[in-house]
C-alpha cells in the first residue's frame, strides 16, 4: 500500500488538485491534505478508489486539458 506522500506525488504528476480528488472520493479537501501528509490513515476503500481515479480516462482528460492550457500561455 502506498503512503500518503506517494499518493500526493502521483496526484501532482497527474496534474490533479486535492479538490478534484476530494470531490471524486466524496470527502472534504482538508481530509485529502491530512491523508497526503500522513496525519490520518487512509481507509482501504478510499485508497483503492483514489488509485483507480488517478488512472481513469476522466483524470487523463483533466490532465491533458491542463497541459494544453499551460502550453498555450
Amino acid at each position: 500500500m502506498l503512503r500518503g506522500s506517494q499518493l500526493k506525488r502521483m496526484r501532482i504528476l497527474k496534474n490533479m488538485t486535492q479538490k478534484e480528488i476530494a470531490d471524486h472520493l466524496g470527502v472534504k479537501e482538508n481530509y485529502i491534505s491530512m491523508l497526503e501528509n500522513e496525519h490520518r490513515d487512509i481507509p482501504l476503500d478510499k485508497y483503492y478508489k483514489w488509485l483507480k481515479y488517478l488512472n481513469s480516462p476522466e483524470a487523463i482528460k483533466i490532465r491533458d486539458k491542463r497541459l494544453e492550457k499551460k502550453a498555450s500561455k
